[in-house]
């Protein structure tokens, strides 16, 4: 064999040879997918403080508890009633009429407001005056036929000299009603238990004593 034929020999087998090859090479691997995209995160919900030096804002601040109201100071009780704008003064009052027997160092003064005709309420001002200091001082209307008195008796535990002690009360006359009433007054004194009775007058025409002058607080 000659030197050419030699060469032919050797080309054709590696020829051969690589085709084989290349017959028998994987396909070539298709590209990867693309990575999905992030999902969407919701927002925090914490809050974020705000940098140092700001102040939050309005609607995040607590409210400030509003301060508990200052209760009034205690007041102590009087014993002396108060006079209103309604009740008459002393110099405007008649004297009421003693009895013969009184030893009770009160005076008493009264005024009605209108004539005390039959079936019609009237309004009756009294107005007890110690004038000396007592303890227990009562005034009472004594009940009598045909007259309606709607009141609660007078009661003072501790009656000052010269210091008027008043009372309002509601009569009604009927037909055949009195035409004065009696009130009863009693003080306890160091030497015992004093009492008088007043007269006032209801009918017109009836005169009543002269008021004389009492100190009046």
């Amino acid at each position: 064999m000659t030197p050419n034929n030699i060469r032919l020999v050797i080309s054709t087998s590696l020829l051969t040879f690589l085709l084989a090859a290349c017959d028998k090479a994987p396909p070539p691997a298709e590209p990867a997918a693309p990575p999905p995209p992030p999902a969407e995160t919701a927002p925090s919900q914490e809050t974020v403080p705000p940098p140092a030096g700001e102040t939050p804002p309005p609607d995040a601040a607590e409210p400030a508890p509003s301060p508990a109201p200052t209760p009034p100071p205690p007041t102590e009780p009087s014993a002396v009633p108060k006079p209103t704008a309604s009740e008459p003064a002393l110099d405007a009052m008649h004297a009421a009429i003693p009895s013969a027997k009184i030893s009770v160092p009160v005076e008493l003064r009264y005024r009605i407001d209108g004539e005390a005709l039959p079936g019609q309420p009237v309004t009756l001002h009294l107005a007890a005056i110690p004038r000396v200091a007592g303890v227990n001082l009562h005034v009472t209307l004594k009940p009598v036929e045909g007259l309606n008195v709607a009141a609660a008796p007078l009661e003072i535990q501790k009656a000052s000299a010269a210091t008027p002690y008043r009372q309002q009360l509601t009569l009604t006359r009927s037909g055949a009603g009195p035409d004065h009433l009696r009130v009863l007054v009693t003080m306890d004194m160091p030497e015992g238990k004093a009492f008088g009775y007043f007269s006032v007058p209801l009918a017109s025409g009836i005169t009543a004593q002269k008021p004389e002058s009492v100190k009046q607080r």
